[in-house]
């Protein structure tokens, strides 16, 4: 008996073991993985960025020079223009306005008038020219009679008056002449139909080279003084129009470095604050947030060909470097966690995590510039999860 009580003790202490064990393993706090990073010196910028789009900085808009029929615009976009040289559009002297039956009545009588107008004018001028010629003979008749004393002088005097008033009033009746044939035309052209227009055609060219960025009036149609035809722009002249929020764009000044990037060519584009817009406005984001935006012109610099693929209006992305340090303190974004409204980071310290809050500096989309809280060649861990606690033991990944 003594030995199988013995035998039952043991085994109930084995069992209680391995339970104890058991729990033990259960509840001890297991290691998290983690990815590492170190912390780095090297050259690091402040730059803020935005998206935009591109757009000519110089564009001349071509109008019609003068009111009449413009011929279909042949150019289209993309086509490249000589400045002074190519024919932007032709324009011809408009038509006239279909006449109704009462009009044209109307039309027909004015013609009927204007012409028996111009008759009784022309037989009251024949009649002022005779009466012109009599007083001309009578008063050289006057000046022979008193060459020989048979009249007097005043006699002559008055022929001479008469000669001078009737030729004023021929002078007259040649203006009032024509007056009458001007209004006998001008009635005759209110007759004239719409086929009566003249062949004379206005030839409008381009004030400068570049290519066709907008057609704003292609199809034939009636303008008007200053209508506008077609857009030239010189591709030389792009620049981005980048809209930053207004706090970001107070830290932003002209001549400032910038670079175009994700504009879907290859590498990036160096660009130099050109403008910076003095009038913000507003702008309505995704989220349906308003947002306060200003616009910042970036010229683009370096060879032309690099940008050849870009037109007015694609869609890029402007980034304005505002402060740069050479050798910068660094470690990567992804380290940097909030903690009491600050930043810190997870430093890696005997195989556990440390939360160490630190000053950070600059930051761009891929590092921040650390000022105080770690060394150089400190390891810390990159995108912790929210299982990564301090003091917590880690597995650091391969």
């Amino acid at each position: 008996m003594g030995r199988i009580k013995w035998a039952r003790w043991v085994i109930m202490g084995g069992g209680a073991a391995i339970v104890v064990t058991a729990l033990a393993l259960l509840l001890a706090p297991r290691s998290v993985e983690a990815e590492a990073g170190v912390v780095t010196r090297g050259p690091i910028a402040e730059a803020v960025a935005d998206q935009g789009t591109a757009r000519v900085r110089e564009a001349y808009v071509v109008s019609a020079p003068v009111a009449g029929r413009l011929d279909r615009v042949n150019l289209h976009i993309g086509d490249p223009i000589s400045g002074g040289r190519t024919v932007v559009a032709r324009i011809r002297p408009a038509s006239v306005d279909l006449l109704d039956p009462r009009a044209r009545a109307q039309a027909e009588a004015a013609v009927s008038a204007a012409r028996a107008a111009l008759a009784a004018t022309e037989a009251q001028n024949e009649q002022l020219a005779v009466e012109a010629r009599k007083a001309d003979t009578d008063r050289g008749r006057m000046r022979a009679l008193s060459e020989r004393g048979f009249a007097a002088a005043q006699a002559v005097d008055d022929a001479e008056a008469r000669a001078r008033t009737a030729r004023a009033m021929l002078r007259a009746g040649e203006a009032n002449l024509s007056v009458r044939r001007s209004e006998l035309a001008a009635a005759r052209a209110a007759l004239l139909g719409p086929g009566a227009a003249g062949d004379e055609t206005v030839e409008v060219t381009a004030p400068a080279s570049g290519y066709v960025t907008r057609v704003l009036q292609e199809s034939e149609r009636t303008v008007t003084v200053g209508a506008p035809l077609v857009e030239v722009a010189d591709q030389s002249g792009l620049e981005a129009a980048v809209e930053f929020l207004s706090q970001d764009a107070v830290r932003i000044r002209e001549g400032m470095a910038a670079e175009i990037f994700d504009w879907g060519g290859p590498g990036v584009l160096p660009a130099v604050v050109r403008r910076v817009e003095p009038q913000a406005f507003t702008k309505v984001s995704a989220l349906g947030v308003e947002e306060q935006r200003v616009l910042v012109l970036l010229q683009f610099t370096g060879r032309p060909d690099a940008w050849a693929r870009l037109g007015p209006g694609y869609r890029l992305w402007g980034r304005v470097f505002l402060r740069g340090e050479p050798n910068a303190l660094k470690v990567p974004l992804g380290a940097l966690v909030r903690a009491d409204g600050g930043w810190a980071l997870y430093r890696i310290e005997a195989g556990r995590a440390r939360l160490t809050r630190v000053q950070v500096g600059a930051m761009t989309d891929r590092e921040a510039e650390i000022r105080g809280g770690v060394a150089a060649g400190a390891r810390v861990i990159v995108f912790p999860s929210d299982r990564v606690k301090d003091g917590v033991r880690l597995k650091i990944k391969s």
